[in-house]
């Protein structure tokens, strides 16, 4: 699957525009082309990760991944008058509500009796992540997975979303961050990394197979992530 993002503006003439342009060597900033290759279509996957700096194409690489834009915002759509468990599968079973709000590590329980705009913001992921597992759409892309929340929560939400996730057999999810531990707590099934171009893949092409190998700690795609493999 090959992914060109485009994206254009005014080539500004102004003196400091053409300053920059002069000491820089830059002959303009208006626009900025980029293909992606993610060879992923022979693989069974459920939980993708691409991984990336800031301004490096994640986003707009998200909103073509499916074809249509899925980008799902873990913070936006709450119902800020009423409590949260109230708004996890509203018409749906409580028991499924309240264990996923459990399961993704949000165990305060006063806190699922208050409005989304009333919790921290490790509580408001957890939340979100709690919506989506229980909304479990087909095809989904999370934009800034885990990056306005200390690594710790970002580590117990991260293996928690995973192992929610991947119970819901057949269902597709890439998370886009610009963090790379996260590599080590999800398990994707493959990660992409935009500044790279470097594609991992842990699942094994054209096989019923199921692989064990594990991504280890890392800070960088480029080298080798891999802590061990067993087939």
């Amino acid at each position: 699957m090959i992914v060109k993002v485009e994206h254009s503006c005014n080539d500004f003439a102004s003196y400091r525009a053409q300053r920059v342009k002069s000491l820089f060597n830059a002959e303009s900033g208006a626009n900025w082309v980029n293909e992606f290759d993610i060879d992923i279509e022979d693989l069974d996957w459920g939980i993708g990760l691409i991984v990336g700096t800031s301004g490096s194409g994640k986003t707009s690489l998200g909103r073509q991944f499916f074809g249509t834009n899925k980008l799902y915002d873990l913070y936006q759509g709450w119902d800020c008058s009423k409590p949260i468990v109230d708004c996890i599968l509203p018409d749906g079973d409580f028991n499924q509500a309240t264990g996923a709000l459990a399961s993704v590590g949000l165990g305060d329980v006063p806190s699922w009796l208050r409005p989304f705009n009333a919790l921290s913001n490790g509580q408001q992921f957890r939340a979100g992540l709690a919506r989506l597992v229980t909304e479990a759409p087909d095809e989904v892309v999370v934009d800034e997975f885990t990056s306005v929340i200390d690594r710790q929560i970002a580590k117990v939400g991260a293996m928690a979303f995973a192992k929610n996730w991947r119970r819901n057999k057949g269902k597709k999810v890439v998370l886009l961050s610009c963090h790379y531990d996260i590599i080590e707590w999800l398990q994707p099934d493959w990660v992409y990394d935009v500044n790279t171009k470097v594609l991992k893949k842990k699942a094994i092409s054209g096989s019923d197979q199921k692989s064990s190998l594990k991504y280890g700690r890392s800070t960088e795609l480029t080298g080798s992530i891999l802590k061990s493999i067993t087939i």
